[in-house]
């Protein structure tokens, strides 16, 4: 099997790198530093690199890519800016949701402002309540002659301080009694929809919101998908969020990686490179090995979903769980190499720990993934 990339995915990804580089890199720090958000124009960029797009089919607007391909951008965003990266894939989620189940005319008055990045999209799904049991969320939408009214609240949502439009998913009646998952576009400017910024460990150039629905009308064209059907679709994309997520973990491991190769290098203790250490050396080979295994789970996981097959899930959840554990440990590594240095923010490393903390919750929490990966082996749920 060749894991080399092809001479187009090689040409995408040089080409976004040389950009980065250049355009984006000197942003970083200080946005950072100041929880300024990612300005908008960097956001529109990423439409020309296959950021904002990649995976929806051209009639959409999209470009069509690979799953595999779009993993390889995704990672190599996040080595420059996880946040840039967090605000893209979020709107691409949002856009894909749009794009495979909203109407034409939903589809023609929407996708073409998020993926000329002149709207920024966030998925609402998690609650104060609910994260990994998403199928019973409380948002209700109840509805009336125009559509659904909404109420509820919605909890830990990227890019929500900063959204134009989203996605939410509210929980709502079906004809033969009980409840199902519904889905609906919403815009910022609809009456009674407010969001309050949350503070938060890491990506502060990313921001994060708590999203409020008071009464908020939503119209009946703004339905995505069936009523009542949601979750399924739900799923669909989470998988493939995780997917995203696991290369994204991916690509902060490979930088944590490289900073710590630099100063083994560079730094002169006892007369000698410290990377001439015995305990130095065994630093960077467990990160060399942890960095190597993560790449080969997310190509294993995006060649499944390229294909459709049937054991997409599963690839899916292992590369999400192992990914981004490894990256924690490789930046803790990476941390350590440098030293007392590397607890200040004289180097990246500090932030690369912060910024890649929150992607063992993000898309299912690794408990999750732990379990779902064990289920598929031993035919027996842990959640009924």
């Amino acid at each position: 099997m060749d894991f080399s990339l092809d001479p187009f995915q090689t040409e995408a990804r040089d080409a976004l790198r040389r950009y980065l580089q250049s355009e984006v890199a000197p942003l970083v720090d200080r946005h950072e530093a100041e929880g300024l958000p990612v300005p908008r124009p960097v956001i529109a960029a990423m439409r020309a690199y296959g950021l904002l797009g990649g995976l929806l089919p051209e009639d959409d607007g999209g470009f069509g890519l690979s799953m595999t391909t779009y993993g390889t951008l995704i990672a190599e965003v996040a080595r420059v800016w996880p946040s840039l990266r967090s605000i893209t894939s979020t709107s691409n989620l949002a856009a894909s949701v749009l794009a495979d189940a909203g109407s034409p005319a939903l589809r023609a008055q929407h996708l073409p402002r998020i993926l000329s990045g002149e709207a920024v999209a966030s998925f609402a799904l998690s609650e104060p309540n609910i994260g990994s049991d998403a199928a019973n969320v409380q948002t209700r939408g109840e509805p009336n002659a125009e559509g659904w009214r909404v109420d509820g609240r919605k909890l830990y949502i990227s890019n929500g301080p900063i959204c134009d439009v989203g996605i939410v998913f509210v929980r709502t009646p079906l004809e033969g009694g009980g409840h199902g998952v519904s889905c609906l576009l919403f815009e910022r400017t609809m009456p009674g929809y407010s969001c309050s910024p949350l503070q938060k460990m890491g990506m502060h150039s990313c921001p994060l919101g708590e999203l409020l629905f008071d009464g908020v009308q939503i119209p009946r064209a703004n339905l995505v998908g069936q009523a009542g059907q949601a979750f399924a679709l739900a799923k669909k994309y989470l998988n493939i969020g995780r997917c995203v997520v696991a290369f994204s973990a991916l690509g902060i491991a490979e930088v944590a990686l490289e900073a710590a190769v630099r100063y083994a290098r560079d730094r002169v203790q006892f007369g000698r490179p410290i990377g001439a250490f015995q305990l130095v050396q065994q630093m960077v080979a467990d990160m060399m090995a942890l960095v190597e295994s993560s790449r080969l789970l997310c190509y294993r996981s995006a060649d499944a979903l390229d294909r459709n097959a049937a054991d997409a899930q599963l690839w899916c959840s292992m590369a999400k769980r192992h990914a981004t554990d490894a990256v924690l440990r490789v930046a803790e590594l990476s941390l350590q190499v440098h030293g007392g240095a590397g607890y200040t923010s004289l180097f990246p490393v500090e932030r690369y720990y912060r910024d890649a903390r929150h992607l063992s919750i993000a898309e299912g929490t690794n408990q999750i993934q732990a379990m779902l990966v064990a289920q598929s082996a031993l035919g027996l749920s842990a959640l009924r």
